[in-house]
């Protein structure tokens, strides 16, 4: 079993890390759009949970083989309630159709494993980058915390022009697809916006603390590593 595959299984050769021919392997993801191509062909069935994403319908539709029922498809996942699931077409169980079932009651109870998204380094392209004046400063945010300490570290002047775009709202659900902190955040820079917020990079690194248990010493300790490489990066963006 792999869990959280979208992080390791992204590469275009990511099926030379396994052995396709065992049948063996178990994926778990919620981005099965970023899986490399040539694996999510290999695939041979799919258990999906509730979800709405149009660009993870799109790779889910495309795996089934569902194009011409994608309508239906895609409205029987965005209906499941949480104890539902369904088994997409391609498998013969499925019989060509998709066939939700009830899930049965965990046997423990659920504990989210928020440290997981700290330091699990996303792809390049997914990171986020910090602009002043139209230019990028620092290297990409490619982790929860290279993110937060880019807040603590960048001038108040860089998160305001973020804040003001959106960015920060639009990242977080795009990449993490964490749509409670993006709907907070997206709150917030629109409190920024008419004026109502004067402490911005403290108030959204206390979101994210609070989100994902963030101790102030690690943001410190993070923070003060960065310091000299943001003070260089803002320097030569002058």
């Amino acid at each position: 079993m792999i869990d959280e595959a979208h992080y390791f299984l992204h590469e275009p050769d990511a099926e030379e890390l396994l052995d396709l021919t065992l049948g063996a392997y178990t994926l778990v993801t919620y981005r099965m759009s970023d899986l490399s191509a040539h694996l999510r062909n290999a695939i041979e069935s799919v258990i999906v949970k509730r979800t709405t994403e149009p660009r993870e319908l799109q790779a889910l539709m495309e795996i089934a083989g569902a194009k011409n029922d994608s309508a239906t498809n895609e409205t029987t996942l965005a209906s499941l309630n949480l104890d539902e699931g369904v088994l997409m077409p391609g498998i013969e169980e499925a019989a060509g159709k998709s066939v939700k079932f009830k899930l049965y009651p965990r046997l423990t109870s659920h504990v989210r494993h928020k440290a997981k998204y700290l330091d699990v380094q996303l792809m390049k392209e997914q990171g986020f980058v910090f602009t002043e004046n139209g230019k990028t400063i620092g290297k990409p945010a490619r982790t929860l915390n290279e993110f937060v300490s880019g807040l603590a570290s960048f001038p108040p002047s860089v998160i305001s022009g973020h804040a003001l775009r959106g960015d920060f709202s639009q990242w977080i659900g795009d990449v993490f697809r964490d749509h409670f902190l993006a709907s907070d955040i997206r709150k917030l820079e629109q409190r920024h916006r008419i004026g109502h917020v004067q402490d911005l990079t403290d108030s959204l690194i206390a979101l994210i603390q609070e989100r994902y248990d963030i101790s102030p010493e690690r943001i410190d300790a993070s923070t003060n590593s960065d310091a000299g490489l943001a003070q260089g990066a803002r320097v030569a963006a002058r």
